[in-house]
């Protein structure tokens, strides 16, 4: 028999999919479920998106565009780009257009990656980063972090792990799982670090726009010593709760946006057409949506942590964006013979009081587990209720 890829072998599947599927089949079956599960906002589609696609569709706007999508889309994110980010070397010209930032980010990685490579990934991380690493034939080397350090890499811990087998450092700010964001001084330390590195940074920014306003947003990509070896990825799913649309893209190096746009040519050829002309819409119409929606979250934010925190025996830091709060279950499981993982605890959630939560081994810390509060009061209020029975069963 012939063997199959050891890439894609090697490479583990999404878990935060698998427990949404299977909470979702449990729901079906007639089962009181709610899930916390998933990153995906609950809100429609800002309405002027909708009509752009509605727009499309009656133009017969239904068919191939430029494989790197249509010029006015990257002429807008360019623009955002400089805008928004202060990103240095925007241009239609380097911007790809892709289906979500996920393809985004695998596109940069098979772009760039060849066997025996190296991608740095500081952990916790998006449960995708490791295996996509995996899947371009690079190697994934994880930082770990601490609650202690908020989360976030420190640029001694970088510099430890750079190496000339380095090809790229990912970055996610706001972060998922913790919702963590990087300060000013923060990176300004990693970019002195990374500066005399011949590597590429990553920088995941798909959550930008879902901030609190505890630190501003800053982009890697406006630091002029790295400008030249950032990718800066981001997409309309978070901010525009557009999730099932499918559009992300990025701005890379010359070399880089080349290889990238070769991939997605062979590989899925243009983003679908509707879509990018809803992206368009929501890019230059939807500011004061995306607003609402930041206000929303802000509110559900200060509703879970409330009622989280009256739990005992659990931790969390308050996010600073994202839509995430990160729970350190550790002492509830220390203190448990058999329930000793947060995989553990989030089957016999899922499978005795029916709360679907995602546990912290899917991004590689294990004793958290992340909830999402994409979702209405009544799901986030008996989600932790849920939650805190189980706490005091095993207590």
């Amino acid at each position: 028999m012939h063997t199959l890829s050891q890439r894609v072998l090697s490479a583990s599947e999404s878990q935060t999919l698998a427990i949404a599927a299977r909470a979702k089949q449990m729901k079906k079956s007639g089962l009181d479920v709610i899930s916390l599960s998933t990153g995906e906002p609950d809100f429609a589609t800002p309405e002027c998106a909708k009509q752009a696609a509605y727009k499309a569709i009656e133009q017969n706007f239904t068919h191939y565009t430029e494989s790197n999508g249509i010029p006015e889309l990257r002429a807008a994110v360019a623009q955002k780009f400089i805008r928004d980010n202060n990103i240095l070397g925007a241009y239609e010209s380097t911007i790809l257009i892709s289906c979500g930032a996920k393809h985004s980010i695998m596109n940069v990685l098979n772009a760039i990656c060849n066997p025996g490579d190296e991608v740095i990934v500081i952990a916790p991380y998006w449960v995708s980063y490791p295996a996509m690493a995996t899947v371009a034939g690079a190697t994934p080397v994880i930082i770990n972090t601490t609650a202690e350090q908020s989360f976030k890499v420190t640029a001694e811990q970088l510099q430890q792990a750079l190496s000339t087998k380095t090809k790229c450092v990912i970055f996610n700010s706001p972060s998922n799982p913790t919702g963590m964001m990087y300060t000013r001084q923060e990176f300004d330390a990693i970019a002195n670090v990374l500066a005399p590195h011949d590597c590429y940074i990553l920088s995941d920014e798909i959550y930008e726009k879902i901030h609190y306003g505890i630190h501003p947003h800053i982009s890697l990509g406006s630091y002029p010593q790295l400008a030249g070896r950032v990718i800066t990825v981001n997409g309309c799913s978070k901010a525009y709760a557009m999730t099932g649309w499918r559009i992300g893209f990025m701005n890379a190096p010359k070399e880089v946006f080349e290889q990238a746009a070769k991939i997605q040519s062979q590989d899925t050829s243009n983003p679908t057409s509707i879509a990018q002309q809803a992206a368009l819409a929501a890019l230059l119409h939807a500011d004061d949506d995306v607003e609402t929606m930041r206000m929303e979250f802000s509110r559900r934010r200060d509703l879970v942590c409330g009622l989280v925190d009256a739990i005992g025996g659990v931790r969390f830091l308050q996010p600073d964006g994202a839509f995430y709060l990160w729970v350190d279950i550790s002492t509830i499981l220390s203190n448990n013979s058999t329930v000793t993982t947060a995989s553990d605890f989030c089957q016999l959630l899922l499978d005795k009081h029916y709360l679907a939560l995602v546990p912290g081994e899917a991004f590689g810390t294990n004793g958290y587990v992340r909830f999402s509060f994409a979702a209405n009061d009544h799901d986030i209020t008996q989600g932790v209720q849920r939650f805190a029975q189980l706490c005091t069963d095993l207590s």
